[in-house]
């Protein structure tokens, strides 16, 4: 072979040598680099103490691909994952104060991690919770053995921070303990109240690293509320308008002798502007009602709109009181410009009111009763005025009519009925009863009423 071939042959070979060497990758060799990751306070910097929910902020930068997510850890041993650049903290010490460590590593598109995690301290410090009793839910000056209170608990680390609640009645060497998602209380007398005597409720919260929030109380700074033991069987609520106080005394003078036989409690739901109603209805009243066997309900003639029973109060509790066994004498007028009058009553068999009125009783306008069992009524001086008759549920036992000539239809003038015949709940008068007592028979009709509804 010529020396031409040879030295073409010893070229090609080096060519495929060269060619080899510089296409072929190291076995074990990763061209693509891990990401870096940064912390928006960087590490040895000054960082002054947060509250337990710190809010850390992260980035990371990848010189050869894209950052698709990070491992954050506070311990280097558990992670999580996240896609997000930031993320808020809520850290759980257990004092007043204590330091966290924080551990964060970019993931980039390959799934390379940062080897060496940003990392920094955390100094935080913990924020002592705080409890109020809501707006609008004082307590009433004087009540019977239930009371409620309604509270908003919060915590500049986090209202969940709140771990536990914790009251007392008068005594705060004692307290109760209640769960952290508890914002009301019914207190009784086995709950601490005490009859005849002036009481107090203290309140505080505590948070999830056991600190406590300043104590509060209700009534607030020195007072207190006065707790009327309860009397007897009945309630009698007086609902009457103070617009004519010589009307006011004649009716509850009606009322006290009536019930001169009968133990009873008394509630003065009009003195004070409404001050002895309590703010909260559902459940404090309804509860009071309950430590009664029946409710003598009492207002006054009704001739105008300011001079009416309180229905709305009267709807609010009357139902959930009969629906759980109490029983209901009610005795009212009616205002004399109804004109629209919806679901005025929810707590008797009344479907509405006769569209007209009678404007005033003549003096011993007598009863026609259709119940033989109850006593004659006789309109007094003063007599009831502007009277509307009762339009009734089908069914209800009607008590007494009034006999009222035409144009008025005698049939519709009904002032008194029940729900049922035998063992009725509720009895109802569309007619104040002081005012139907001319010849003293209105102390028996309440007292048959009473007895009908199981009270003797």
């Amino acid at each position: 072979m010529s020396f031409k071939y040879i030295k073409y042959y010893i070229i090609l070979f080096i060519s495929a040598v060269v060619l080899y060497s510089c296409t072929e990758i190291p076995e074990g060799v990763n061209t693509n680099q891990p990401p870096e990751t940064y912390l928006s306070l960087f590490p040895d910097s000054i960082i002054s103490p947060h509250i337990t929910r710190v809010k850390i902020t992260w980035w990371g930068n990848d010189i050869d691909g894209l950052i698709k997510g990070y491992r954050f850890s506070f311990d280097s041993t558990n992670w999580s994952y996240t896609e997000k650049n930031d993320s808020t903290f809520q850290l759980v010490i257990s004092g007043n104060d204590s330091t966290f460590r924080f551990w964060v590593a970019a993931v980039d598109d390959k799934g390379n991690i940062d080897p060496t995690p940003a990392t920094n301290l955390y100094p935080v410090f913990n924020s002592p919770p705080s409890v109020q009793f809501n707006a609008g839910t004082e307590i009433p000056d004087t009540t019977f053995t239930v009371a409620t209170f309604s509270w908003t608990g919060t915590d500049p680390d986090g209202d969940a921070s709140i771990d536990k609640y914790y009251w007392a009645v008068n005594d705060t060497s004692t307290w109760n303990e209640l769960p952290s998602t508890t914002t009301s209380l019914t207190i009784r007398e086995n709950n601490g109240i005490v009859p005849a005597q002036n009481n107090k409720l203290y309140l505080k919260a505590k948070d999830i690293a056991g600190i406590f929030s300043p104590v509060v109380k209700m009534p607030d700074t020195n007072r207190s509320w006065y707790v009327k033991p309860v009397i007897g069987r009945v309630l009698l609520i007086n609902d009457y308008f103070r617009t004519a106080p010589t009307d006011v005394g004649q009716a509850v003078q009606f009322y006290q002798e009536s019930l001169d036989t009968i133990q009873y409690s008394k509630l003065d739901i009009k003195v004070n502007n409404g001050g002895n109603i309590p703010k909260i209805i559902n459940p404090m009243f309804i509860e009071t009602l309950k430590l009664f066997r029946c409710v003598v309900w009492f207002a006054n003639r009704g001739n105008n709109t300011s001079d009416i029973a309180n229905f709305d109060l009267a709807q609010q509790s009357l139902p959930f009181y009969i629906a759980s066994g109490g029983k209901v004498f009610f005795s009212t007028g009616f205002p004399d410009n109804i004109t629209s009058q919806g679901n005025i009553i929810n707590f008797a068999p009344v479907d509405s009111l006769t569209a007209f009125q009678f404007t005033t009783l003549t003096l011993q306008t007598q009863t026609i009763n259709i119940d033989n069992t109850y006593p004659v009524l006789e309109s007094g001086s003063p007599s009831p005025d502007r009277v509307r008759g009762i339009l009734y549920h089908n069914g209800a036992p009607v008590i007494c009519k009034l006999p009222i000539n035409t144009p008025y239809d005698t049939s519709k003038i009904t002032i008194c009925i029940k729900d049922v015949s035998q063992n009725p709940k509720v009895i109802f008068m569309s007619v104040p009863l002081n005012r139907m007592n001319f010849n003293n028979n209105g102390g028996a009709f309440l007292r048959r009423a009473l007895s009908e509804l199981g009270i003797n």
